[in-house]
């Protein structure tokens, strides 16, 4: 009979493990995201009892309180737990051109001395300012590159970076210093800065997606017969050239450019060309028109694709949460055309879909977390004042 009472208590245990959808690890092994460490001591008050009043007390490590499976070999924990989950950010070179005619107003006029407010100078900086400090350009890891940027030539460009690529908390106040403390005064040296920007961009190691944001007032120059000699052709060949490299090219032309035909040519060569536009190239005139032209820019390369690193594996009970604008937990449901799913049957990655995508890469949506808890246990998304759960599932 005590055999008998033995087995039903072990079976009990049994069964209180494997309810919950984890994979348990194994023995003496620190499970992740709040989960406990198999290796401990349990107490049998209030837990398992057998039959004949037999009470299970140590080493099995279960607490009958609540269900949960608590410190001991081979438990977890079974309580709601979350590891916040973001996409790979993508890597965005600014290349700027610095030419004299930077200093000009966007319709090509003098600005007679009022540069600080009618220049494209002026209103480059203010825009690109503004976008990288933005919530959009938050999702960007931000880098920025002037041309010409050799001060012994009009037509030098040096390798390397004014802002190195890096998360937006680092790059943007950079890149709000390094547009304060320069000025134009060079040529249009394009090709040799397309070049020098994709060396740099190969010696970035990271695995996020890389990109070059070519921004330009005009025809590329400093080909063979110096400063002013239209270098479109070879421009038009680095761009194709850096793409092969693995880095595609956006294309914007600053005010009145005076050349159109060379910068489209560039914007389709660079495999990211304006779609039902006039022109292939984002063609800006002024700030406004620059700071939505660049989170447009955003929002075609942010992606909606987010690996669960650190989520542990064979989890049945789950959810996905985002906060909101007014930075409130929000459920996301599962819904492969407006809401999350898996991306394929390893269910190591998810993917947001839908406006929930769209949210995210407009900087709308943020801190994306992905919930789980034990089978048959409710996942509690938003936390009511009064204690009750807001939305569970």
């Amino acid at each position: 009979m005590r055999w008998l009472q033995l087995q039903v208590v072990s079976a009990v245990l049994i069964a209180s493990v494997v309810g919950c959808g984890f994979n348990p690890g194994t023995s003496g092994e620190s499970l992740s995201s709040g989960s406990a460490a198999n290796s401990g001591t349990g107490t049998g008050s209030g837990g398992v009892t057998g039959s004949g009043g037999i009470g299970l007390t140590g080493g099995g490590g279960v607490n009958g309180g609540g269900g949960d499976v608590g410190p001991g070999t081979g438990g977890m924990s079974c309580g709601q737990s979350s590891v916040p989950v973001m996409p790979e950010p993508p890597d965005i070179l600014i290349l700027q051109d610095r030419s004299l005619s930077m200093t000009m107003a966007p319709d090509g006029s003098n600005c007679m001395g009022n540069m600080p407010t009618c220049s494209k100078w002026s209103q480059v900086s203010t825009a690109v300012v503004a976008v990288v400090n933005s919530a959009a350009g938050a999702s960007v890891n931000w880098g920025l590159k002037f041309f010409g940027n050799d001060r012994s030539t009009t037509c030098g460009v040096q390798d390397g970076a004014a802002v190195d690529i890096a998360p937006a908390t680092t790059s943007a106040p950079a890149i709000t210093t390094s547009f304060g403390a320069t000025t134009p005064q060079t040529a249009t040296p394009t090709t040799a800065a397309l070049n020098s920007a994709v060396k740099y961009l190969q010696g970035v190691t990271d695995t996020n997606p890389k990109f070059i944001l070519l921004a330009t007032d005009g025809l590329p120059t400093c080909g063979g017969g110096g400063a002013t000699t239209d270098d479109s052709t070879n421009a038009e060949a680095a761009v194709t050239a850096a793409v092969t490299a693995g880095f595609k090219v956006f294309v914007v032309g600053i005010g009145n450019t005076m050349g159109d035909m060379t910068l489209n040519i560039m914007a389709v060569n660079g495999g990211e060309p304006q779609v039902g536009a006039a022109t292939s190239f984002y063609s800006v005139s002024d700030t406004t028109s620059l700071e939505t032209a660049l989170t447009s820019i955003i929002g075609l390369v942010a992606s909606c694709t987010i690996p669960l690193t650190g989520v542990p594996s064979n989890l049945t009970n789950v959810a996905v949460s985002v906060d909101d604008a007014s930075g409130n937990p929000t459920k996301v449901p599962e819904d492969p055309a407006n809401g999350w799913s898996y991306t394929d049957t390893s269910m190591k990655t998810i993917q947001l879909n839908g406006s929930y995508c769209d949210n995210i890469k407009g900087g709308t949506y943020s801190n994306v977390q992905f919930v789980y808890s034990c089978d048959g246990q409710a996942i509690c998304i938003d936390k009511l004042a009064n204690g009750q759960c807001g939305d569970a599932s």
